[in-house]
């Protein structure tokens, strides 16, 4: 009788060591998914100048879905905005900063809220359609010059940018159009997008917080992701004249449209 209870105590310890081996082999994956991705999310940004999110959102909603992905995503963007603010500091527009944070920001907020008690099998197909058509409107659409919007597409774009934002944490695309119609130097639209996404990434990370989505659970994860965007951001200084970044652009885009159809089809 005792032989037995030993046994199975022997065996029910060794499930255990099992798990929690297992347990360890699958914290380091994350871990190294996390700060290889931050690395060449910092390193894209870096040579690009946009796309830290982008690339953030390739593999995180893999490993904590959309929601909870978004919100790390963005909160790891926000030294990258920091920085930016600081050296253009002098050619930001500040009315162009307040004019659409209160809309942006109230939509967004609402829009967070309303993800904590969305389907995340929904999520992930609007994501993966989201990250299509961005895609696509990379690749086919002409968004380096000024457009003509008035104020109906201007008001279009913000709410726009606010959904993606607070769903799927990459506002970016449109509010770039927006800022390239209201600045007149790259200096001044660097410093103004800049101080703007910072503003939001701060509000957001903080409601995301005070609503649930961000815990304590990702902080880990969150100091590794900071930690490889600046360590991608600081080698992309380095490398940049190296780097063929029209050509980087394009794989990046085609990339986007494969991870949209895979998160699609799942």
């Amino acid at each position: 009788m005792r032989r037995s209870r030993r046994h199975d105590a022997a065996v029910g310890q060794g499930r255990q060591d099992r798990h929690n081996a297992d347990r360890g082999e699958e914290l380091q994956v994350t871990y190294l998914i996390v700060a290889a991705t931050a690395l060449a999310a910092g390193l894209v940004q870096g040579v690009t100048g946009f796309g830290s999110g982008i690339v953030q959102m390739f593999t995180y909603p893999m490993l904590w879905g959309v929601t909870s992905a978004a919100a790390v995503s963005a909160c790891a963007s926000v030294p990258l905005n920091v920085d930016m603010v600081l050296t253009y500091r002098r050619s930001i527009r500040r009315r162009e900063v307040l004019a659409p944070v209160v809309p942006y920001l109230i939509v967004c907020s609402a829009a967070i809220s309303l993800s904590r008690g969305a389907d995340p099998r929904l999520i992930r197909k609007l994501f993966g359609l989201f990250l299509l058509l961005l895609s696509l409107y990379y690749l086919f659409v002409d968004h380096g010059g000024k457009v003509r919007m008035g104020a109906w597409k201007a008001c279009a774009f913000i709410v726009v940018s606010a959904l993606c934002d607070a769903f799927f944490g990459i506002g970016g695309p449109l509010m770039v159009l927006y800022y390239l119609n209201r600045t007149d130097s790259k200096e001044e639209y660097l410093g103004t997008i800049a101080a703007f996404f910072l503003i939001n990434g701060v509000w957001n990370t903080a409601f995301r917080i005070y609503a649930g989505i961000l815990t304590a659970e990702r902080a880990p994860h969150l100091l590794v992701a900071i930690a490889g965007i600046v360590a991608g951001v600081t080698v992309a200084h380095r490398v940049v004249g190296r780097l063929d970044g029209a050509a980087l652009k394009k794989v990046i885009y085609v990339m986007i449209g494969f991870s949209g159809l895979a998160n699609m089809l799942s």
